[in-house]
């Protein structure tokens, strides 16, 4: 990961990473176990200075507000709540617009990877609004933080800490340079440290991959991150539970209520489903599907995610997070036709 930033720059910032930053509130790593343990870990495995390290951390602030963003994410809401955040029209017609001027990347990144362009947009959309919002908070900042006072994801903060910190030593970046989202999440597609390292990709084979800065370079990473997290070319991603529930005025059967999941990954077969009583169109959905439940205004409905919808929530594990892309995307899709 290289998130390039001016000589100059990087040398003033370098300097404060050793010196100390006297607008942070200095984090002494000894405070905090969850700290204490990731210094020693990355002294005696990644062969990181004390010194140094203990340096970079006391430039980091412990952000109240990070852990009270974090307590009440976007995706808990109910889905008609959640859907009115980015299912609008603005986000449909800058969609469109995003689209037709990337085309020949979008185009490019279909090809390479199997995904849709359609898909990629939308999920740039709603991550960042097209790259429009990339996060104003220090990433050290998010991470330090969660890694030191969010017990429930203590270890998964302190891993992607440890990333972000061995990737500004060897790439030769300030840490207290790069911005991000309250969970630390970087640049256009907002990719977590450990992403970033794992699935970013130089799309347009400049010699560095920039997710912050390099629209070719986010589209064709995005595509890759489904890829590799199984997207699967020409199948569906998901079916409507015909009737609303597919019983007697649109309840679900009792015997479906038993299949119910919280998680897209697909455990049920379209035989096993449509013996519970669900029906639907399984056309495209492949060997293994998952029956969810969406909170609409007034009641519930239910849906049957195929594998590309579950591949979408290795993006965001949130079902309503997936159902979102897939419903942008085809409302950008037929906006875009229809021009």
């Amino acid at each position: 990961m290289k998130l390039f930033i001016d000589k100059t720059t990087r040398c003033a910032l370098l300097l404060a990473s050793t010196l100390g930053c006297g607008a942070a509130q200095a984090v002494d790593y000894r405070d905090y176990p969850a700290l204490l343990e990731l210094v020693e870990t990355m002294v005696s495995e990644d062969a990181y200075p004390r010194a140094e390290l203990a340096a970079v951390l006391e430039t980091a602030a412990i952000d109240r507000s990070v852990i009270e963003a974090i307590s009440r994410p976007y995706e808990s809401k109910p889905w008609h709540e959640y859907r009115a955040l980015f299912i609008t029209e603005a986000r449909i017609r800058d969609g469109v617009a995003y689209w037709n001027l990337h085309t020949a990347t979008l185009n490019r990144a279909t090809r390479a990877y199997g995904v849709p362009a359609a898909i990629i947009v939308a999920l740039l959309g709603v991550e960042t609004h097209y790259g429009t919002r990339l996060g104003g908070r220090r990433v050290l900042d998010s991470l330090v933080t969660l890694a030191a006072e969010y017990p429930r994801r203590s270890a998964f903060f302190s891993k992607e800490l440890r990333v972000f910190l061995n990737t500004a030593r060897a790439d030769a970046f300030a840490p207290q340079s790069v911005k991000g989202s309250f969970a630390g999440a970087i640049g256009i597609a907002q990719f977590m440290p450990s992403s970033y390292r794992a699935y970013a990709v130089d799309f347009n084979a400049n010699g560095r991959r920039d997710l912050v800065r390099e629209v070719e370079d986010a589209i064709g990473s995005v595509g890759n991150y489904l890829a590799r997290h199984g997207w699967r070319r020409e199948e569906g991603i998901f079916a409507a539970v015909e009737g609303g529930g597919g019983g007697e005025g649109g309840a679900l059967p009792a015997a479906a209520a038993e299949l119910l999941s919280k998680s897209a990954k697909p455990h049920w077969s379209a035989a096993q489903l449509a013996a519970a009583g669900v029906a639907f169109d399984a056309t495209g959905g492949g060997e293994k599907m998952a029956l969810l439940r969406l909170q609409e205004a007034d009641a519930p409905r239910y849906v049957v995610g195929f594998h590309n919808f579950y591949a979408i929530t290795r993006y965001n594990p949130s079902v309503n997070y997936a159902m979102a892309v897939t419903e942008l995307s085809r409302r950008i899709e037929r906006a875009r036709a229809a021009e």
